[in-house]
């Protein structure tokens, strides 16, 4: 735990030494603000559920910028030859990159909160929806940094690294609707259960479900360990 540990002080570090934290966290919470006050004052609907639809898009295209960096950056800046070669198993690496790219994700969270205030002093929301839309949010942005983490490491080019995380998280969260061009109900069964954005609208609707949470726990571990196995090839 102690190589995760010092490699997650790391990663902190060079986030807010840099301007990406600052930039992707402000244009979310930007955004954010903006669906918030259309969602609510211009519509009159005192609720979440759209915000937290449009929240959870705005976090699939603005995560790969968070995540591209993880490794790209080391293969750019030639530290990932002493990174490999510390005395540092594999995993602690991938778990302390991306604990502190998860930290990014918690901020955003936490700051995007702020709009509950105005909602609480002049509508009656319903708490228990709220809690579970934000605890689907931030699986769903763990989901993203995994994937994201993955493909940093396949590739020295951040740009490439986020274009193919775009094109994948999309694709996920698309899947969806494929389901009604399928004949096959096994087909229909694979593209809804795949699909991140059925998940979602699950614990938007105030859903916490097993499979839900089971499902991004999943697509987190899987490119964990895709990612971890990959780093030891290098080795």
């Amino acid at each position: 735990m102690t190589g995760t540990l010092a490699v997650y002080r790391k990663e902190l570090l060079t986030y807010f030494r840099s301007p990406i934290a600052y930039f992707v966290v402000a244009v979310y919470l930007i955004g954010t603000g903006y669906f918030f006050t259309y969602n609510v004052f211009l519509t009159g609907t005192a609720t979440m559920t759209e915000t937290f639809r449009n929240m959870s898009i705005l976090l699939v295209t603005l995560l790969p910028i968070v995540s591209m960096r993880l490794f790209s950056a080391e293969y750019n800046a030639r530290t990932i030859e002493l990174l490999m070669t510390l005395p540092l198993k594999a995993w602690e690496i991938v778990i302390g990159k991306y604990l502190g790219a998860v930290t990014i994700l918690l901020l955003m969270t936490v700051g995007s909160m702020i709009n509950l205030i105005p909602l609480y002093l002049y509508g009656n929301p319903e708490t228990s929806t709220i809690v579970a839309g934000y605890i689907g949010f931030v699986l769903l942005g763990m989901a993203c940094l995994a994937v994201g983490q993955f493909f940093s490491a396949l590739t020295q080019n951040q740009i490439v690294a986020a274009l193919i995380t775009v094109s994948v998280l999309l694709g996920f969260w698309f899947v969806g609707h494929l389901q009604g061009l399928q004949n096959s109900e096994a087909l229909r069964s694979l593209f809804g259960y795949l699909s991140f954005a059925l998940h979602f609208a699950d614990f938007v609707r105030g859903l916490i479900r097993s499979e839900g949470i089971v499902f991004f726990l999943v697509v987190c571990s899987i490119a964990l360990i895709l990612n971890t196995a990959y780093l030891r090839w290098k080795r």
